[in-house]
Parts: C-alpha cells; sequence; structure tokens
C-alpha cells in the first residue's frame, strides 16, 4: 500500500502535488530531478520559461520547507517527524557555487551570433550550483584557464537541494555527474556573498584556497 503523501510542495493541503501518494510524490520528484540535471551546470542562463515546470516541482519543495521552519519558529507549529525525516534526505546549507559561461548572442542587425557573456537573470527559480569551489575539475565542458563569471552564495536560513543525497534517496542518483557537488537552490540576489567576473576556475580555487587559510 503507498504511504500517505506529504505536504511537500504547498501550505494547502489541497494543491494538486500534495495529494499524491508518497510514492508517487517520489516518482515525480525523481523524474524531475532526472530531467533537471541534463541541463549543463555551466551555463549563460536557462530559458525562463521552460523553468516554471522545474520551479514548480523543486522550487516548491525548497520554499514549502522554509515556511515549515518559518511556522514552528514564529508561530510554535510542532514539528512533523514524517517531514523532518523526508527533508533530510535532501537539505544542504551552506556555501555555494555558480559558474556562468559565454553563450551565443545575436545583435540587432547581426546574421550570425557571437560569444557573450550574458547578464545575471536573478529571475528567483531554481538553477544548478555546486558546493565545491573547485571547477578544475569533475565538470564537462569547463576549462581551468579560460574566464567565466562566477557567483558565491550562501543558502542562509534557507536550503539548497543536494543533488547527489537527494538522488540515492530517490533512485535516480548518477555516478557520472557525482564530482559536480550539485545543489539546487534558486538564483536570488539576496543569497550573494560576491560576484567575480572574467575569473578562470583554476584563479578562482586559489583565491578560495587563500580565504579558507586565513
Amino acid at each position: 500500500m503507498n504511504e500517505r503523501g506529504l505536504p511537500l510542495f504547498d501550505g494547502n493541503l489541497d494543491h494538486p502535488l500534495n495529494q499524491l501518494s508518497l510514492d508517487n510524490q517520489k516518482w515525480l520528484l525523481a523524474i524531475t530531478m532526472h530531467q533537471f540535471r541534463e541541463f549543463p551546470l555551466c551555463g549563460g542562463g536557462y530559458d525562463e520559461e521552460g523553468l516554471r515546470f522545474y520551479d514548480g516541482v523543486l522550487g516548491n519543495l525548497i520554499r514549502m520547507r522554509d515556511e515549515m521552519r518559518r511556522a514552528q519558529n514564529e508561530w510554535g507549529m510542532q514539528e512533523m517527524p514524517e517531514y523532518e525525516a523526508f527533508a533530510s534526505k535532501w537539505v544542504y546549507q551552506g556555501d555555494i557555487y555558480r559558474v556562468i559561461g559565454e553563450a551565443y548572442v545575436y545583435d540587432d542587425g547581426d546574421d550570425e551570433p557571437h560569444m557573450e557573456m550574458p547578464e545575471i537573470k536573478w529571475h528567483g527559480m531554481v538553477a544548478s550550483w555546486s558546493s565545491s569551489f573547485d571547477f578544475t575539475m569533475n565538470f564537462n565542458h569547463m576549462y581551468a584557464d579560460s574566464k567565466y563569471t562566477i557567483i558565491h552564495a550562501n543558502t542562509g536560513d534557507s536550503a539548497g537541494i543536494d543533488a547527489n543525497k537527494f538522488g540515492k534517496y530517490l533512485g535516480c542518483y548518477s555516478p557520472y555527474t557525482e564530482g559536480e557537488n550539485e545543489v539546487i537552490f534558486p538564483m536570488k540576489k539576496e543569497f550573494v556573498v560576491n560576484v567575480y567576473k572574467n575569473i578562470t576556475p583554476k584563479a578562482f580555487k586559489e583565491l578560495m584556497e587563500s580565504e579558507v587559510k586565513e
């Protein structure tokens, strides 16, 4: 028999995704995680319309967790052991890093696109980050001596989704992307620690290692 679903996606218990059994909720999350991780971690940004579905599932998972914490801290709501046990399978808190590389863009009147570093879009929806600041290895289509924009953020009181940990729990773990240490977290400027423009992964790693030593 399927276990009853948990309020994972919205505070309203009548939300359609909250009506699913827990098994079906986990299936939906596994499929969504698998598809979302097909996007390259290093990118100029996603098509925002295409992101809305993923944010409606993975982003709402994060937002619901934050609402539960707020209700417990501010209004004294009792903890839900089943929900807390589920959240422990994916929660990541701490520093995270996102790389943005050049992308093809068209200028008005151009017949051919050219490579350009895109503007950072703080769209508030989920994006791929990493818990590691070492982008010199284990990342496809990234080069240690090429220049990128690298964002350093911190989840603060919120939390990201540890893709490796959650993938193992959901049965959608991928050993091919394990080394990316992916964390799924929204693109929100309020969480940013610093933005480094025109920096190589090699130089960024050296900079972060020097700050850790200090």
